[in-house]
């Protein structure tokens, strides 16, 4: 008898109703709880409007993965393109190379000039030593020394 209690709790129990009414009841309630109201849905029940069943799959091809097949005058349209683009970056990359020898061979020449020009300097100018340059302090260094002195003095 438990076991009736519990089913009785879980379910509706319609006590001292006929049985025309229950069965109303019950298929009211499977149409409200089951299926969603008219205006929420998107397409009607028939059967027109269900997917068909899948076909079998043996002798079907998979078009994903073949290739696209493309008319040959398109095909030489975009090679004549490449083709073009790569000569313009070519060229490019040869006027740039040409200007660099250009600016390298000037810079060669302008460098010879100046060593031609100091070898041809070179007797005409005066032989300083470190002697001579350490024996004639400047007279910024004599004060400086002056200064020195002074202070040392003073201590």
């Amino acid at each position: 008898m438990e076991g009736s209690d519990d089913l009785s709790s879980h379910y509706s129990v319609f006590e001292g109703s006929s049985e025309q009414d229950v069965m109303s009841c019950k298929i009211f309630w499977n149409s409200v709880s089951l299926q969603p109201p008219l205006e929420s849905r998107l397409v009607t029940g028939d059967m027109d409007q269900r997917l068909r069943a899948a076909a079998s799959p043996r002798l079907q091809k998979n078009y994903a993965h073949e290739l696209p097949i493309e008319d040959i005058q398109t095909e030489q349209l975009l090679y004549k393109a490449q083709k073009e683009e790569y000569l313009e970056q070519k060229a490019i990359y040869l006027e740039r190379a040409q200007r660099r020898e250009e600016i390298i061979a000037l810079l060669k020449k302008q460098r010879e000039d100046r060593i031609k020009k100091e070898a041809i300097s070179l007797p005409f100018k005066p032989v300083v030593t470190e002697r001579e340059q350490r024996s004639c302090p400047s007279h910024n260094d004599i004060e400086v020394l002056e200064d020195v002195k002074a202070v040392r003095q003073l201590q």
